[in-house]
């Protein structure tokens, strides 16, 4: 089937695609998302409408994308952005473990996927629950309130529009797995859509405000939105379960750590806290466990 639209751009030095671009995709069975070895399949929305993109690595020097339906100029507009082209390379102050592993990784970007409404949708999932729990109630809502996919890849799905969720009731996010907190928070989202997106633009500070004033978004949420899916180097996660003990783990060989040490450990990198984070992320390291293993992800939270 022909594209819409189609757009090549150099590949930068220094970059590193595939793990840069890794946490697009939430779980193994995303709809919205599929990994191959040349690139990936994503599915998008803006105003125009949905979109399917294709993006590839042409022979190690070029980036192509092709798109398909209404959407697909405006996506092709927002590829950069998926993809950390326009983030210059990480400055990091000095640091003896930092040094290290960023010698191993640096081509790693922070992506900014642009669409608030749907990083919210994202990270509302992974409230207080595994990292598997929310992959299948994120495959799940998708496939109930999603549309199917323009362009070749029927099997995938767009993330749902504001308006499904706001027509939505409680209970049908519940029958997805969904807790019933989170289900609420979801519905809640279809009216503050509009507002929200106001987030992508705004300084860091101010969009975590912006965040934190729509029901059921506390301060872990509003530093996932905006580290992991918008882009933002500058935020600190607090409250979440494993990330303190992995972040002692990796600057200090502490193996438990609180918010409080983690935020002394990260005091350094003031402007780059999430950078670190994504670095040590992209480096596979964890903490060592102890007891009975709980596989929380990074949740009001």
């Amino acid at each position: 089937m022909k594209e819409d639209a189609r757009q090549t751009w150099a590949y930068p030095d220094r970059f590193d695609f595939f793990e840069t671009t890794r946490l697009l995709r939430t779980g193994n069975r995303d709809p919205s998302f599929q990994r191959e070895a040349d690139g990936f399949w994503r599915t998008a929305r803006n105003e125009d409408g949905p979109a399917t993109v294709r993006v590839t690595v042409q022979n190690g020097d070029e980036i192509e994308a092709m798109a398909w339906g209404p959407g697909a100029e405006q996506s092709l507009r927002s590829v950069p952005e998926w993809l950390g082209l326009n983030e210059p390379p990480w400055d990091l102050p000095p640091h003896p473990v930092t040094d290290r592993l960023f010698r191993d990784h640096t081509g790693l970007r922070l992506t900014n996927t642009v669409d608030v409404f749907e990083a919210l949708l994202v990270s509302v999932l992974q409230q207080k629950v595994t990292w598997d729990e929310a992959a299948y109630s994120w495959r799940r809502l998708l496939e109930e309130f999603g549309e199917p996919a323009p362009g070749p890849r029927k099997e995938m799905r767009v993330v749902p529009t504001p308006r499904d969720l706001r027509e939505a009731r409680p209970a049908q996010f519940v029958e997805l797995g969904v807790g019933r907190q989170q289900a609420q928070t979801l519905r809640e989202l279809g009216f503050w859509a509009r507002k929200l997106q106001e987030a992508a633009t705004l300084p860091t500070a101010d969009a975590q405000r912006l965040l934190q004033s729509a029901p059921g978004i506390g301060p872990w949420t509003a530093a996932v939105v905006l580290g992991h899916r918008l882009g933002r180097p500058e935020p600190l996660v607090f409250g979440d379960f494993h990330l303190p003990h992995t972040v002692s783990w990796a600057l200090a060989r502490e193996p438990r750590g609180t918010d409080e040490r983690m935020a002394e450990l990260l005091q350094p990198f003031e402007g780059h806290a999430f950078r670190v984070v994504r670095l040590i992320f992209a480096c596979r390291i964890e903490a060592p466990k102890f007891g009975p293993r709980h596989r929380l992800r990074f949740g009001r939270r």
